[in-house]
């Protein structure tokens, strides 16, 4: 699984190699997958987005939702029509809620009337957690842990590191066990930054899968995440 602050460096380059937009007018809903995902950042709000795209999405073909095509989104009593956002061909649509506690459910409806669209996709929210502070600054030496809390509640855990001198990297916990350890071997400078020292950030998310509607004919993913950030200054 790629998160999202790594797909967001991958599509906007493969992007300007070449993406497409295809007006929703042109598509059933037969012919659409999505990406959607509920996110909680720790702030007391959650953000649900989508990405809806033509045919398998590693062909970066976007859809762009024109007439009375809308996404709806659903958090209890509280409905709102997600935002359409478009950045060149690259299309996306967002809504923000109050709220951000284990448990909270979101709906996503995708209507239309040229066919019943997608009007029940659900996602609900893992518990939310606390990275405990690492060092101000550490040597790319040593190896690396961090602790957060709560643990053991059986989701999904992802975490990714990634600065300016040294390389991206994405793993999965084995199991929610509290503790995030990081060799120094992935800590390793990439080539020229040697004796640098820059920032690096440890992304961790607790993943849950929702339910996508069966009315996307190409599939796609639904996915609620708590996600924490910390960051320190890695040194030689």
């Amino acid at each position: 699984m790629i998160k999202r602050s790594v797909m967001g460096l991958v599509l906007g380059g493969l992007c300007v190699a070449g993406c497409a937009k295809t007006e929703s007018a042109d598509l059933l809903t037969s012919g659409i997958y999505a990406a959607i995902t509920a996110r909680a950042s720790g702030d007391g709000n959650t953000t649900v987005s989508a990405t809806l795209y033509v045919d398998d999405p590693n062909q970066l073909n976007f859809v762009e939702l024109t007439g009375d095509d809308s996404l709806i989104a659903t958090s209890g009593a509280v409905h709102q029509e997600m935002r359409q956002s478009e950045l060149g061909n690259i299309v996306s649509h967002t809504a923000q809620f109050t709220g951000d506690a284990e448990g909270t459910a979101f709906t996503v409806d995708l209507i239309r009337s040229v066919d019943h669209g997608a009007p029940a996709t659900t996602m609900t929210l893992p518990a939310g957690f606390t990275i405990a502070p690492p060092p101000a600054a550490a040597s790319r030496n040593a190896d690396l842990q961090l602790t957060y809390a709560p643990a053991g509640t059986g989701d999904d855990m992802v975490w990714t590191i990634a600065g300016g001198c040294i390389t991206t990297y994405e793993a999965h916990l084995t199991n929610d066990s509290g503790v995030v350890s990081i060799p120094a071997k992935l800590l390793a400078p990439i080539a020229g930054s040697e004796a640098a020292t820059c920032s690096v950030a440890v992304t961790l998310s607790r993943q849950r899968a929702g339910q996508l509607d069966p009315g996307y004919g190409k599939g796609g993913t639904a996915l609620a995440e708590q996600v924490r950030q910390v960051s320190w200054s890695s040194t030689p």
